[in-house]
């Protein structure tokens, strides 16, 4: 088991991480507990995790909100005050503060301040209470089991423990999923309780097995059956058995079957010939753009395909629904068995008539399945390669069906903007990070080919700024990758409260989450796919596309959209392509800067999501301004500065050791007031990195703003389109400054200021990608430990923020 549980906690590495945990539990049960700070990839070999035996294992990579990053702050936590349990969790305890004093009230030996503490010590009262006293809650499951109609038998302890996490997360504030084993009692006991929460059964080379994470990614590398768990509901299962059962005050039990998952782990595996996800993932952008063309606009080529789908619409959905009924059926021989069942469908064959005339359009799917359902299609074709003209059929239903569903809710959407302006609204676009980032840039494209103001916010600037304004003509458009981010959570529960008639939408990437299933009156779907390193990148990418779309479908026809979309890809491919050799050039100037400012003309979203890709990967400072902006107080950090990096430290001893002529060292202040060339030459000019799209106001702003600050000591890096006088004002060496180090990187022409937005991201989350890699490996060669450095999963962020 320790190699299994190993792996599945590398997996989580991804997700952030301060400290990693591991507890096993023998056949004989007996808990073993190994936990320590540090990344999972360090402190699984370190405790010799993978080298671990037992039959259930219960683990956590965490990533710190209560309590210090410690090891006794890690988790899980053993706990054994009144009855031995081990248990963890993932979220936040918001009345951890109050419980801690109440649970040491209450006979509880609490040594920590992790909130995973309380929710195992809240676990262990409620169920030392019930085995006190078994028959009350015994009844109450007993009865609930019954009414479901279940009659497997159930070990009395499995329903103890389930009651007693029920009664846990009634004293519980917060949202979290926990997991809770009895050592004496068959079974793991897990909750979703406001946070993402993933089950799935299946069986490899030791037998059979059930594996629950918050991570769906680390579930997939073991199964692609899921077992359905919708929030507020609980799990008790064994390696070959489980139960799901109801939080809150109704109990209610359910045995729902597996379904297959639509996503496979190759889905979310680094692939060659990339090293890194976040490199992979840049990548990936232009084939991301494709998926958006391909569901947002009608494409020519399967034009009269769709159009005879759309003249039997009532065979056609009839016959999505018999594919999709083949998820749920779990063995490989009676899928084979199915499929072939539904190959001799009268519904299949009188479909397969009528678009017999569209084999062209039918053709090129064949083996190249595209759809959110590719997996369940490749799986088939695997299974009954004969089928394949069937399965592309298939595919392109799936494509039709989803795309009839977006065209419309991105019309839906415009004219709800449209109606919202005629009533006097406003529309608020509501996101956290780099999705703020992106409503950042969506009020740019809504400036410029809208005319249609909207109010780009954080849920903070949201609540603090416009809660209490709302009215019902307003409109609230959410922007999140996760679905789950709890700050967006909680307006959308807020303003649904005080303003119910307020709509409520989203633009989202994980369409199975919170926000467009139980939030949203409807959603738009990011088509970026499973993203794995920490720092957003394809998903931003998407975002922006998706809202330039909408902003453009205020002044342009779909055609001239679809292609300047199409041309945004081609920017991106271009930008990969052309740029590298400066793009290092500037990474390798760069890494090692201590803090740099991004400054963008017109562009303040692109600046500030430039500067949070350097922050969150590099480790460096960075901060994202308008250009123009800069000049009114930022601007003293140019020339002398007290800003000092590895490098400028490197060269002062190296000085000092010249200068001191075999004198022992003498340390501090005076050593520096004795030799005042050690800190003066170790002044350097300050990095700025300016963002300017080719629109010509903004061209003589960028001008202007450079020679104003290379005088004052800056160097100069300049993100641009080609262009003469840009490249004369960057190049040229202001007199007296003869260390003046400047960079042009031309991305490729656009032809229109708001695709200049794609070219310049790719560049700066290369850039930042690049400056990440060459810091980490120049900190790993200096030895330095737990500097978090590194492209994937940087310390102290967390790819879900779950938490207040």
């Amino acid at each position: 088991m320790g190699s299994e549980a190993g792996e599945l906690l590398k997996r989580l590495e991804y997700r952030g991480y301060d400290s990693t945990g591991a507890s096993f539990i023998d056949g004989q049960g007996a808990i073993t507990l190994l936990k320590k700070v540090g990344a999972p990839s360090r402190v699984v070999p370190e405790l010799h995790i993978d080298q671990q035996a037992g039959q259930r294992f219960i683990g956590q990579v965490r990533w710190a909100t209560y309590g210090a990053v410690s090891d006794v702050n890690s988790q899980p936590h053993h706990v054994r005050c009144k009855v031995e349990m081990v248990g963890a969790h993932n979220g936040n305890i918001s009345n951890t503060d109050a419980l801690k004093p109440a649970l040491t009230a209450q006979g509880h030996a609490v040594v920590s301040d992790n909130d995973g503490e309380m929710i195992t010590h809240l676990t262990e009262d409620a169920y030392a209470a019930n085995l006190s006293n078994p028959e009350p809650a015994l009844a109450f499951c007993r009865e609930a089991y019954a009414a479901a109609g279940l009659k497997e038998p159930i070990p009395k302890g499995a329903f103890l423990l389930l009651d007693a996490a029920r009664k846990a997360d009634a004293r519980a504030e917060g949202s979290y999923a926990a997991a809770f084993a009895d050592p004496k009692v068959p079974g793991v006991v897990a909750v979703k309780s406001g946070s993402s929460l993933y089950a799935g059964i299946g069986s490899d080379a030791h037998g059979d097995f059930v594996v629950v994470s918050s991570d769906l990614t680390s579930v997939l590398s073991k199964t692609r059956m899921l077992i359905p768990l919708s929030e507020g509901e609980g799990l008790w299962f064994t390696e070959r058995d489980y139960l799901v059962f109801t939080l809150g005050e109704t109990l209610q039990f359910s045995r729902p079957r597996p379904k297959r998952s639509k996503l496979n782990v190759r889905d979310t595996g680094l692939r060659a010939p990339y090293h890194y996800f976040m490199e992979q993932e840049i990548a990936s952008a232009p084939d991301n753009l494709d998926t958006v063309l391909r569901y947002y606009f009608h494409a020519p080529d399967t034009a009269g395909l769709f159009a005879a789908f759309e003249d039997r619409k009532d065979l056609c959905k009839a016959l999505v629904d018999k594919v999709l009924s083949l998820y749920e059926t779990v063995e490989e021989t009676a899928l084979a068995e199915a499929f072939q069942t539904l190959l001799s469908d009268p519904v299949h064959r009188e479909l397969a008539t009528r678009v017999e005339a569209h084999a062209d359009a039918i053709r090129p799917h064949i083996g190249q399945p595209l759809s959110d359902e590719r997996q369940l299609l490749l799986d088939l074709a695997r299974l009954h390669p004969q089928g394949e003209e069937a399965l592309a059929l298939f595919d392109l239903l799936f494509i039709w069906k989803k795309r009839r569903r977006v065209t419309r809710h991105l019309a839906d959407l415009v004219q709800a903007i449209r109606d919202g302006q005629k009533e006097g609204g406003r529309i608020f676009l509501v996101a956290s990070g780099t999705s703020y980032h992106a409503a950042l840039v969506a009020a740019t494209f809504f400036n410029n080919l809208s005319g249609v103001a909207v109010f780009p916010c954080n849920p903070g600037q949201f609540r603090s700024m416009y809660l209490n304004t709302l009215h019902p003509q307003d409109l609230l458009i959410g922007i999140t990758q996760s679905g789950e981010t709890k700050d967006l959570v909680d307006i959308f529960q807020d303003v649904r409260a005080r303003v119910p008639a307020l709509r409520r939408i989203s633009l989202v990437n994980n369409e199975n989450s919170r926000i467009p299933q139980e939030l949203s009156e409807f959603y738009l779907p990011i088509l970026c796919g499973p993203e794995i390193a920490v720092a957003a990148t394809k998903s931003f990418v998407n975002q922006v596309a998706i809202l330039y779309v909408l902003a453009a479908s205020f002044s342009l026809t779909e055609r001239k959209i679809a292609a300047n979309l199409e041309r945004a890809k081609e920017l991106i491919q271009d930008t990969l392509r052309t740029c590298e050799a400066d793009v290092e050039d500037a990474a390798a100037r760069l890494y090692l800067e201590p803090s740099l400012h991004l400054l963008g003309t017109g562009l303040i979203g692109l600046a500030r999501e430039g500067a949070l890709k350097i922050r969150e990967v590099v480790l460096n400072h960075a901060e994202g301004y308008d250009a123009a902006e800069f000049k009114h107080g930022p601007n003293t950090i140019l020339g002398k500065n007290t800003l000092f990096s590895i490098q400028d430290l490197a060269g002062l001893l190296d000085l000092y050791e010249q200068r001191r002529d075999g004198r022992p060292f003498a340390g501090g202040i005076e050593s520096l007031q004795a030799w005042p060339e050690l800190v003066e030459t170790r002044f350097s000019n300050y990095p700025l990195l300016f963002l300017c799209p080719s629109d010509e106001r903004d061209i003589r702003i960028t001008i202007s703003q450079i020679h104003t600050h290379k005088i004052r000591g800056a160097d100069i890096l300049l993100i641009a389109e080609k262009h003469s006088e840009l490249a004369r004002a960057v190049a040229g060496k202001p007199m007296g400054h003869e260390r003046y180090w400047s960079k042009y990187i031309e991305v490729p022409a656009s032809g229109d200021p708001n695709l200049f937005v794609f070219a310049a991201s790719v560049a700066l989350q290369r850039l930042a990608f690049r400056m990440s890699v060459l810091k980490m490996v120049y900190l790993d060669r200096l030895a330095v430990l737990d500097h978090g450095v590194h492209p994937d999963a940087p310390k102290n962020v967390s790819k879900s923020i779950t938490v207040d």
